[in-house]
């Protein structure tokens, strides 16, 4: 008896091939969506832990001051942190009523179609004359002496990105739209032996305390901000008050990146409310 062999048409073949075809293409995109769920998500945690870091430094610069607040001016950093904070404060009920919208639509990080339009000429950053905190080098007083004049040089390598603190800054763009995610990025510390004994005490370098003891600048310690990436804090004092008289401030800390996979940009916001010690006991 002759069998007869039958093969594979080409239909059941293209079938065959449309099926396997159609299961890649879902295996591969449910791959891609879970890597992009974990960058988004590793993104989030690393954007959350720099906003808890400018939140926290926010808050011991305050206590801070407040627990030092009967000490002489020349002798508490806090004091010169604080007023410095309270002199950049913006004082929201002096906007014009024909401006009102314009301003709030600019202040509302929401309505960001991209987060450089934050930092464009008459943005958010600049208008409202946002800062990044250098938490590496708000230290206590224990142990160092603190005179005005010496410390005041010290203020725009803390509260970076200010005009009024220091226009250097702002030339150098000190405040960046975020490349991955919100980040601030550190430079190294180089200082001179003819480098303000105090300012090199301050960034870490122990020279001059112990002539023994091995100079922490030269191991190239990093406790200078270089530039802040996609992330800035604006404080805005009492609707009904100068800044200077506000009973309280609210500190905006923001985050704005463009996240894998996503069309809108990623925000995040923290809002502190501090009282002013000057106005409420």
């Amino acid at each position: 008896m002759r069998l007869k062999k039958h093969g594979d048409t080409i239909i059941e073949v293209m079938m065959a091939v449309a099926i396997f075809a159609v299961l890649a293409i879902i295996t591969i995109n449910l791959m891609n969506s879970g890597i992009n769920n974990a960058q988004r998500t590793l993104e989030y945690t690393m954007a959350r832990n720099e906003i808890d870091g400018q939140a926290e430094a926010i808050r011991y610069i305050h206590q801070s001051y407040v627990a030092e607040r009967q000490l002489d001016k020349e002798s508490s950093q806090f004091r010169q942190l604080w007023d410095a904070l309270r002199g950049i404060a913006q004082e929201a009920n002096t906007i014009d009523d024909n401006e009102r919208n314009t301003v709030e639509t600019k202040f509302d990080i929401n309505h960001l179609s991209s987060c450089e339009e934050a930092y464009r000429n008459n943005g958010m950053v600049g208008q409202f004359d946002a800062f990044a905190l250098n938490t590496r080098l708000i230290l206590p007083d224990s142990n160092t002496s603190y005179g005005d004049d010496s410390y005041t040089t010290m203020i725009s390598e803390i509260i970076v990105g200010v005009r009024e603190l220091d226009e250097d800054h702002i030339n150098n763009n000190v405040l960046r739209p975020a490349i991955v995610y919100p980040r601030i990025v550190y430079k190294e510390s180089r200082l001179s032996d003819d480098d303000d004994l105090l300012k090199r005490q301050i960034q870490g370098d122990t020279r001059g305390a112990d002539s023994s003891e091995t100079s922490l600048a030269e191991k190239k310690i990093y406790n200078l901000i270089d530039h802040a990436e996609g992330i800035f804090v604006i404080v805005v004092g009492d609707n009904n008050q100068h800044p200077m008289r506000s009973n309280y401030f609210d500190f905006y800390i923001r985050t704005c990146w463009h996240s894998v996979g996503a069309i809108a940009p990623s925000t995040i916001t923290t809002i502190i409310r501090l009282y002013n010690p000057e106005v409420i006991e």
